[in-house]
């Protein structure tokens, strides 16, 4: 395992997640500021919707462009796979984040992060680019 790999796969997480986060806090902010003319009806559903979608879309690419900046390739493992578990968690957590102020708990934050770097520290080998 390169420690350098490691390295550059958990700084790339932590950036990704850290975007998504913020995508997502500022998206329901805007979906919670939708005007409603009847208290009971679904104000800002479109854009909670909206929100949730471009923190998915959002996490896939911004691993995988990470990790190619920083000059690292077959990193297929870690952008499926957290692309997935980012979906499970901010799903799981979206009321934590959801409301004025609210942010996913630190430390599943930071399981994400270490769970990322590990993905992110897979690497095949050159064997992989043949098969493609």
């Amino acid at each position: 395992m390169r420690h350098a790999r490691v390295t550059k796969a958990a700084v790339v997480t932590a950036v990704a997640t850290a975007v998504c986060h913020l995508t997502m806090s500022a998206g329901f902010a805007w979906a919670r500021d939708r005007p409603s003319e009847h208290p009971d009806d679904w104000s800002g559903l479109y854009e909670f919707g909206a929100t949730v979608l471009a923190s998915w879309i959002l996490m896939p690419l911004v691993l995988w462009a990470g990790m190619r900046v920083l000059g690292e390739r077959r990193t297929h493992l870690q952008v499926y796979v957290g692309a997935l578990l980012w979906g499970a968690v901010s799903w799981y957590h979206v009321d934590d984040i959801d409301r004025a102020g609210g942010v996913m708990p630190p430390l599943v934050a930071a399981v994400f992060v270490v769970v990322g770097a590990l993905l992110g520290a897979f690497d095949p080998g050159p064997e992989c680019d043949e098969a493609v």
